[in-house]
């Protein structure tokens, strides 16, 4: 497939099939999704906040929510997983990177809904967000995460990531994944 034919595939909306046999649909993400992406800020955990945020994050600002939705989909990159919930579209999990001033490098993110984790969405949404890299021509993807975060260490490192204590700061862990290799 083409770099071409890949960015074109991967603009396209998916289905998926969860571990408890739900249906949900990964799509890119866009600017218009911003109440979705306030209400699913809003109803995580303050665990899941805290994991997500690496501090107290409590009602999302209109501030973080336009930043998390100025999405390029060049230099930043973001996939939600949505349900039709009654009618109404749902946000269960979201994947972005931003890449760096290298060009080579993005960071990135992963946070799933309390209720919707452990089903393998973490990984469906990772690899759709690694595929997009890959297809970008981006090198490598790294993460800084709380070093506490035990289900995202084992996802990661099951994942072929690398982990290594974050020489900056005790309390979190750097993941990185090279992307070239196959």
């Amino acid at each position: 497939m083409s770099s071409e034919q890949s960015h074109k595939a991967l603009s396209r909306a998916v289905t998926e099939k969860l571990r408890n046999g739900q249906t949900v649909t990964i799509r890119p993400m866009e600017r218009s999704d911003l109440e979705l992406e306030r209400a699913f800020i809003t109803n995580l955990s303050p665990e899941s906040r805290h994991q997500r945020f690496l501090g107290g994050v409590g009602a999302p600002t209109q501030k973080l929510l336009e930043a998390l939705t100025d999405i390029d989909h060049d230099k930043r990159e973001a996939f939600l997983a949505v349900i039709d919930d009654a009618d109404e579209v749902k946000e269960i999990g979201v994947s972005r990177y931003a890449l760096d001033s290298t060009g080579t490098a993005a960071e990135c993110a992963v946070v799933i809904a309390d209720d919707w984790q452990m089903q393998g969405l973490g990984t469906l949404l990772l690899d759709r967000l690694i595929e997009s890299a890959r297809a970008r021509g981006i090198e490598h993807l790294y993460s800084t995460d709380s070093a506490s975060n035990n289900k995202l260490r084992e996802v990661a490192i099951h994942m072929g990531w690398q982990c290594r204590a974050d020489p900056h700061d005790s309390t979190q862990v750097i993941y990185t994944r090279d992307l070239t290799a196959t």
